[in-house]
């Protein structure tokens, strides 16, 4: 099932909160006998995890140091798992943080990824859905603090939901009939800035002639961002495909699109786009498309090679923010497909998890990102390499994100608000030596760095940690950690030690 990247956050926002029980709900629908007996294809594991953190630097500051001992309880439970026709997974954790010191700033957290599909009818319809809760940074420029499980002022908490039900069918045993719809919601706490809602829809009829198909679609995708206008595209054309062998297809595209979200009024203009996917062995695969917009050209670039025990992916795109947004049910179906991949070459879960989200855009270094309050025209690119021996586990990814004003938009908050664009570039590394069966090492390092743009000065966080292990039986897990932290700016930099014992019992 897809996991979506998840953080700590304190409650859902409460202009959320009904929307997220309504979507847990149906995705823990099928999970009730589950709960009540461990039937029905679902499994159930609680756990606790205890943590005592010594920092010397409890407020992250250079000139206010104050050491600090922060004791976190967490209990969690996850479920997943399939009942006819229903399947999901649900992840929630609670974080009862303690200060000792400083007992004001004592709080609570939620984690929480929640992901189901249903089959409404039979090989006909289908609705997914999913919600999350997490902590995103506010400004790009402003305190990072990755890494350290400390709160700071310059980061929020995040609530999103998704819906996305959709149709198909067969006429007369020849056209391809689809329709799908997928809506999404985002909410920041204590901020305007951020809130968004996106829908988007789709129509299509197609065909396969022996080598060769063709489909027409018409799209619209509305998107609302709070105290803004809603923008709208639309778009319809016709594909043309064909697979000059099992494993390499061509398509060519044509269209006539029309968007408002430069800021000037409608733009109409007509699209040209080509792809192609490629899978040459049953270990590569390769796919790539571009169109020309008004707004200039966008793409997508995805490649992926399993070695012998190692295995690479790169992925690139360039496009508007909230446009061509994956629907749930494909994303999910992708993330099984390349997790499975990376599982049946290295097997280890953690490595396989950073990948895959890597790969398909989920997080893959959870500072890279601010909020904003207007579509911008974003380009990203990741690679990740994990490479596994017999004692040994070898992991690096690197991604760089860049967002630019788009035409004449008003930004009424956030980065692009101040300055024309905003640069970030992330990397980490780690690696992990098994010194038995039960006990390993691992050493890890990362560094984020958020470019100078015009009067904003940027940033740099590195991070590195030491970490021991160890499986002390079949549920119960130790670790024990140092950590270094320091974070270089011109307006809040700081360093940070700090000693980390944690404790996990699963039940």
């Amino acid at each position: 099932m897809r996991r979506i990247a998840v953080s700590a956050a304190r409650r859902v926002p409460v202009r959320l909160a009904p929307l997220a029980a309504a979507v847990l709900a149906a995705v823990a629908a099928g999970a009730t006998p589950a709960l009540a007996q461990q039937a029905g294809g679902f499994t159930v594991e609680r756990s606790i995890d205890l943590q005592q953190t010594f920092s010397d630097n409890g407020r992250l500051s250079e000139h206010d140091r104050e050491s600090e001992a922060i004791t976190r309880v967490s209990p969690g439970i996850h479920v997943s798992g399939r009942n006819g026709r229903v399947q999901g997974t649900l992840d929630y954790q609670l974080d009862l943080v303690q200060y000792a010191r400083e007992s004001g700033r004592s709080t609570t957290y939620n984690r929480l990824s929640a992901d189901g599909a249903a089959e409404l009818v039979p090989q006909h319809v289908f609705l997914d859905a999913s919600a999350s809760i997490s902590q995103q940074s506010i400004s790009a420029f402003g305190k990072q603090s990755s890494g350290t499980g400390i709160e700071d002022s310059n980061s929020t908490e995040v609530a999103s939901v998704g819906i996305s039900p959709s149709a198909k069918a067969r006429l007369a045993g020849i056209f391809d009939v689809s329709a799908l719809a997928n809506w999404n919601t985002t909410r920041a706490k204590d901020s305007s800035v951020g809130d968004r809602s996106d829908w988007d829809t789709k129509v299509q009829i197609g065909a396969t002639h022996g080598i060769f198909g063709w489909n027409v679609a018409g799209t619209r995708a509305t998107n609302g961002y709070s105290g803004g206008d809603d923008y709208i595209t639309e778009n319809i054309g016709l594909a043309l495909s064909m697979a000059l062998t099992p494993r390499l297809q061509l398509f060519a595209r044509h269209g006539e699109e029309r968007s408002d979200v430069l800021g000037t009024g409608t733009q109409s203009s007509s699209t040209n786009g080509w792809g192609f996917s490629w899978q040459p062995s049953v270990r590569t695969q390769i796919s790539a498309q571009s169109d020309n917009h008004f707004y200039g050209d966008s793409y997508s670039v995805s490649l992926s090679h399993r070695f012998r025990r190692s295995m690479l992916t790169y992925t690139g795109s360039r496009g508007v923010s909230g446009q061509d947004a994956e629907a749930l049910g494909p994303l999910r179906a992708k993330y099984i497909r390349t997790y499975a991949s990376c599982m049946a070459t290295v097997n280890d879960a953690s490595s396989c998890l950073m990948l895959t989200r890597l790969l398909l855009g989920f997080d893959p270094l959870a500072s890279l990102g601010f909020l904003n309050s207007a579509p911008s025209l974003q380009r990203s690119q990741a690679l990740a390499l994990v490479v596994t021996g017999i004692r040994n586990t070898f992991t690096v990814a690197a991604s760089s994100s860049e967002s630019t004003r788009l035409g004449e938009q008003q930004y009424e908050g956030g980065d692009l608000a101040i300055v024309p664009r905003v640069r970030q570039y992330g990397l980490t590394m780690g690696l992990t030596h098994k010194l038995s069966r039960q006990m390993s090492l691992g050493v890890t390092g990362s560094a984020i760095k958020t470019l100078d743009e015009d009067t904003q000065p940027g940033n740099e966080q590195r991070r590195v940690e030491l970490s021991l292990s160890n499986e002390f039986g079949p549920r119960t897990s130790g670790t024990l950690a140092l950590r270094h932290v320091r974070f270089d700016s011109d307006t809040n930099p700081y360093r940070e030690s700090a000693l980390v014992g944690s404790l996990n019992y699963r039940f």
